[in-house]
């Protein structure tokens, strides 16, 4: 599926259905659907799931790459090192 960079999606009622459009950034009608109010809940909850799913995975990937910066020593962890080396050569 493409992805827009920019635009908006429309929603209203129309002759007795929710009306879903998605509008470009130049008012071109990209797409138009009609649903019935269960289709339009189901929708919504499909579209809430996968929000979610998302959600959690970018929180994953930021602690992993937080996670990965905490393996790494640090440099005061470095100068603690030196400091200890030079007080054993005294």
């Amino acid at each position: 599926m493409a992805r827009q960079a920019e635009g908006r999606w429309d929603v209203s009622i129309k002759s007795n259905a929710v009306c879903l459009e998605r509008i470009s950034d130049g008012d071109k009608r990209l797409f138009e659907d009609s649903l019935a109010s269960e289709e339009a809940r189901a929708l919504a909850e499909l579209l809430t799931k996968f929000a979610d799913k998302l959600d959690e995975s970018d929180k994953s990937d930021t602690s992993d790459r937080s996670d990965d910066k905490s393996d790494e020593p640090d440099d005061s962890d470095k100068r603690d090192e030196r400091d200890e080396s030079d007080d054993s050569d005294k």
